[in-house]
C-alpha cells in the first residue's frame, strides 16, 4: 500500500512539473515578442545593407520583399501608407540596396490560421504595391475595392519595414499602430497615425512633423534646421535633446509639462506647470509639442538609455 502511494505522489508531481515547464515556455515566447518590438537597430557607418534572414517581425510572416539597387535608383524618400493596423519601421543608412519588406498577420489573435492561409487571404483582398517613383520609394497596403467578401475574409494586421539610404525624406501613414524612424537624415518627414507610438530615434532634417491622436510620440536625439512639431490629442510626448541644442520651445499640456533641465542659465522665458515658451541655449530652430491630455516630457537625451 505505501508503495502505491508514493509511485501515486511520484506520477503526481511529474505532472505538475511538466505543466509548469510549459507555462514558463509560454511566457518567454511572449516576453521575446515583447520585446522584439522596441528593438531598432541600424547598420553602423561601414555597413551596407544586407538581406535580413529574420522570418518573422513583430511576430508576423514575411509576405512579400521588394529591393531597389542604389546604384541605379537615387533614392532621396520614402513614402509608406497603410489603411490597415499594423506597423511601419524606417531604418536608414543603407548603401548598396534598400529593400521594402511587407508582413502580415491576422488582427484578431483568436484566429488560428496559418501562413498559407493568411497569404492566401491578403492576395485575395488587399492590394500591396511598392515601385520607384521620381527617386521615391513607395509602399502602400489597402482593401481592394469591389471585391466579395466571402467566409474566408479576416482583417490582417500589415507591417512595413523598410531599409534606406540615411539621406531620405519619410512620409509615413497608419491606420493604429507604430511608426519607428531611425538613423534618418532628409529634409521632410511626416509621420501620422490615428492610434499607437510615433518615434524619430538618431534622426534629422530641416522639418518634422508627428502627429496621432491617442498613444505616445518620442522625439530622442533628433533635431530640425527649421521646424520640429508634435501634436497628440491624447498620450505622452517625450523630448530628448543634445545637451548643446539650441532651439525656441513652445511646449504645451492641458495636464502637465516637465521640463526640469531648465534654468537660468540655459532657458529664458515661461517655464509653468502646464506651458513652456522662450529660448534655449540662445534659441534656433523651433520646437513645438502639444498633448490635450498626457505628459510632455523635455530631457537631455543620454545615449544608452534610449
Amino acid at each position: 500500500m505505501k508503495k502505491i502511494m508514493y509511485y501515486m505522489i511520484v506520477f503526481t508531481l511529474t505532472l505538475l512539473v511538466m505543466s509548469l515547464s510549459g507555462c514558463s515556455s509560454d511566457d518567454d515566447i511572449v516576453k521575446q515578442e515583447e520585446e522584439v518590438e522596441e528593438v531598432v537597430e541600424g547598420p553602423s557607418a561601414e555597413d551596407s545593407l544586407t538581406v535580413p534572414e529574420d522570418t518573422s517581425f513583430l511576430g508576423d510572416s514575411i509576405m512579400y520583399m521588394k529591393t531597389y539597387s542604389l546604384s541605379e535608383y537615387a533614392i532621396k524618400e520614402v513614402s509608406v501608407s497603410t489603411t490597415q493596423n499594423g506597423h511601419i519601421t524606417v531604418m536608414g543608412g543603407y548603401k548598396d540596396q534598400s529593400t521594402v519588406y511587407v508582413y502580415a498577420k491576422v488582427d484578431d489573435d483568436k484566429d488560428d490560421l496559418d501562413e498559407e492561409q493568411v497569404k492566401r487571404i491578403l492576395e485575395k483582398y488587399y492590394t500591396v504595391d511598392s515601385y520607384v517613383s521620381n527617386a521615391e520609394i513607395v509602399a502602400n497596403i489597402k482593401e481592394k475595392e469591389g471585391v466579395t467578401y466571402d467566409s474566408d475574409f479576416r482583417n490582417l494586421r500589415i507591417s512595413v519595414k523598410v531599409f534606406a539610404p540615411q539621406n531620405v525624406s519619410t512620409l509615413l501613414n497608419v491606420a493604429r499602430g507604430s511608426i519607428i524612424v531611425k538613423d534618418i537624415h532628409g529634409n521632410q518627414h511626416t509621420a501620422t497615425s490615428v492610434s499607437g507610438t510615433i518615434k524619430y530615434i538618431d534622426s534629422s532634417g530641416k522639418n518634422i512633423t508627428v502627429n496621432t491622436e491617442n498613444g505616445y510620440i518620442g522625439l530622442i536625439n533628433t533635431d530640425a534646421s527649421q521646424a520640429m512639431n508634435a501634436r497628440l490629442a491624447k498620450g505622452n510626448i517625450q523630448i530628448a535633446l543634445p545637451k548643446d541644442a539650441k532651439a525656441g520651445l513652445l511646449l504645451e499640456s492641458s495636464t502637465k509639462v516637465n521640463a526640469y533641465i531648465l534654468n537660468h542659465s540655459n532657458f529664458s522665458g515661461t517655464n509653468t506647470r502646464t506651458k513652456v515658451e522662450g529660448t534655449l541655449n540662445g534659441g534656433g530652430y523651433k520646437i513645438e509639442a502639444n498633448s490635450g491630455l498626457g505628459v510632455i516630457n523635455l530631457r537631455w537625451y543620454e545615449k544608452g538609455k534610449d
